[in-house]
């Protein structure tokens, strides 16, 4: 694969041997991934993907295509990377993998790919209106409970008990906003599937398949679509299990990767 004259974005590295890249999604940042990619058995790369600690910024022209080349910039210094993603890094590892052939495997937990069309309009014109109005708080109750799928009561409980982690997820609301922005603009194509060649696990919270939530029709969908993928649930977890069960995230995908 040629380089792509994209800026670097910072990696944070765990481990020796086999690469693993990781590809988080909205309201993270790398190191919230720390506690799974010291699990992994391997070199683990988790590449702060824009607006985050000393990434690029995610600036006027952003589009997902903006993701998609960052992450190839961190695959190309790899060899054979196993590659996973999550949410809206789902998404972004998703179209990567379809424009490569040297990955070893690919898991995605929870994607957010719309497959009922563009994903969280309603949600993004109410973050767009708190935000505009100065309402930060607000907004990431929106992304908490609609997006996320966090109860109320959870998300006000996060919000009295910590206030220093609910503190950083605001810093983190402008980015959500304009990731969601580029996946509202962004037009999925069901063709791409057929791209993808390499080993494929679809990961999914046993409390996030919801209804009311993409996450669930998405892992159904792709488990459909990508030939030999395999539909794995994480039982008793949601949206977030890189926080409350990285023990069992990361040994649900060490099991995968030990058959590829």
């Amino acid at each position: 694969m040629r380089t792509r004259p994209v800026p670097r974005c910072r990696s944070p590295q765990y481990g020796r041997g086999v690469d693993f890249v990781i590809a988080h999604g909205v309201q993270t940042t790398a190191d919230h991934w720390a506690e799974v990619a010291r699990r992994l058995p391997g070199r683990v790369l988790v590449p702060n993907r824009r607006g985050r600690a000393d990434s690029p910024p995610i600036g006027p022209d952003y589009e997902l295509r903006t993701e998609v080349d960052d992450l190839h910039r961190v695959l190309d210094t790899t060899e054979h990377p196993f590659l996973v993603g999550h949410s809206y890094g789902g998404l972004i590892a998703l179209l990567a993998a379809a424009e490569r052939d040297d990955l070893t495997a690919l898991v995605l937990y929870e994607p957010v790919v719309p497959v009922d069309g563009p994903f969280a309009r309603e949600p993004l014109k109410a973050i767009t209106e708190a935000l505009d109005a100065g309402d930060r708080d607000k907004a990431f109750e929106i992304v908490s409970i609609e997006l996320i799928g966090d109860s109320p009561r959870y998300a006000e409980a996060f919000r009295t008990r910590n206030p220093v982690g609910w503190s950083a997820m605001l810093e983190l609301i402008d980015s959500t906003r304009a990731e969601i922005e580029a996946l509202d603009r962004f037009r999925y194509d069901p063709a791409v599937l057929e791209k993808i060649t390499v080993p494929t696990t679809v990961l999914l919270g046993e409390r996030t398949d919801r209804p009311e939530l993409v996450y669930g029709r998405a892992a159904r969908s792709l488990t459909r679509e990508i030939e030999g993928a395999e539909l794995v649930m994480l039982p008793d977890q949601g949206h977030i299990a890189h926080l409350t069960a990285p023990d069992l995230l990361a040994d649900t995908i060490t099991k995968f990767i030990q058959h590829r």
